[in-house]
């Protein structure tokens, strides 16, 4: 293991899942300082890492073509090591050519893909199966000043008043549609924000969530918006700004949780156990364990993706409620006691 002097990483994986992997391939660059450490990532993947701070060359594979030609490329590169941290990699780690090799599918020879244990810790058992130590469990995320300058460009063209207590939302999530809250309540939830408590509210996502958007905008306008205009590290950025993150299962919840903010996770399809790794009281979550829940496991296959119920109950019966007096107790601090305020408020009337 010693004379390992360069090792490929395969991370081909989504945003939720990259940050995932941020413990992982810190404990990697504690072991190898001086190794030359190569990652093929998806496009999302080489944004998060782009301004990592651990010296990783990162080529991107845009498409299945493009990473066959990497793959070859490193075949060529005679290669040490070869590691998956995603899903989709574990089938070309043993192509690489190296004689060390390990990815999910072999870790789980020891670790049963069916236990509640988080994606964290299951991308540290990649590296334990080849036995390099590690117990990390810190997300953590990296982004240029000039991130923070373009959010602050932004924010002047806005109704955002800095010193105001700010709350940052995400109503989408691009995979797996039934993790998500209905847009209906988190209209509800803003509306109360902003109406009865006073705080502003900021709109966080991606190109596939500017309708539901605008949609709350043409109901709620005093909510400011940043969905489709900021890359990831932008809005990892804007997100250091906010008082408290509520939002799905989804990548932002855990930009927001890597970038230290406290955070409000929601909860149905998915265990709370394998996909949020953060303790209390600064992170809490809110999840409805029906008979049937969870029915998404973390490589369970693509056959978890086919719905076995008409719509998504687990996430309809978190209450609008309970979601408010959650947020009642983490931004108590920066709002003060507003006894009364859960029927009393214009939302209520």
């Amino acid at each position: 293991m010693e004379n390992v002097q360069q090792l490929v990483i395969l991370c081909l994986s989504p945003l939720g899942d990259t940050i995932f992997a941020i413990p992982a391939l810190r404990a990697l660059r504690g072991k190898f300082p001086q190794a030359r450490i190569v990652v093929l990532a998806s496009p999302v993947a080489a944004q998060v890492l782009k301004h990592n701070p651990w010296r990783f060359e990162i080529r991107i594979a845009r498409e299945k073509w493009e990473l066959i030609k990497l793959l070859a490329q490193i075949r060529k590169e005679k290669f040490d090591m070869a590691l998956s941290l995603s899903q989709l990699g574990g089938f070309f780690t043993r192509f690489c050519g190296t004689p060390i090799w390990s990815d999910f599918i072999r870790a789980h020879e020891l670790v049963s893909l069916h236990q509640n244990r988080s994606v964290v810790q299951m991308c540290q058992d990649v590296l334990r199966k080849i036995n390099i130590s590690c117990d990390e469990q810190q997300t953590e995320f990296f982004y240029a000043p000039s991130a923070t300058q373009a959010v602050e460009l932004f924010l002047r063209k806005t109704s955002y008043q800095a010193g105001k207590c700010l709350v940052a939302i995400h109503a989408g999530g691009h995979y797996f549609a039934r993790k998500r809250w209905p847009l209906d309540n988190f209209i509800d939830a803003i509306q109360r924000l902003i109406y009865d408590l006073g705080v502003q509210v900021i709109l966080v996502g991606g190109q596939e969530d500017i309708e539901d958007a605008l949609l709350i905008k043409s109901i709620v306008p005093e909510a400011i918006s940043t969905v489709g205009n900021f890359k990831i590290w932008e809005t990892a950025a804007l997100l250091k700004k906010a008082n408290l993150f509520i939002g799905n299962d989804s990548g932002p919840l855990h930009l927001a949780a890597a970038v230290g903010i406290p955070t409000i996770g929601l909860f149905g399809p998915t265990s709370p156990g394998q996909f949020y790794p953060y303790k209390l009281p600064k992170h809490t979550l809110i999840y409805k364990r029906l008979s049937c829940s969870p029915c998404y496991r973390f490589g369970g296959g693509i056959w978890q993706y086919v719905p076995r119920c008409s719509k998504a109950y687990c996430m309809q019966a978190i209450s609008i409620e309970e979601l408010m007096i959650l947020v009642m107790k983490v931004l108590s601090p920066e709002i003060g006691d507003r006894k009364g305020w859960l029927y009393a408020g214009k939302t209520q009337g």
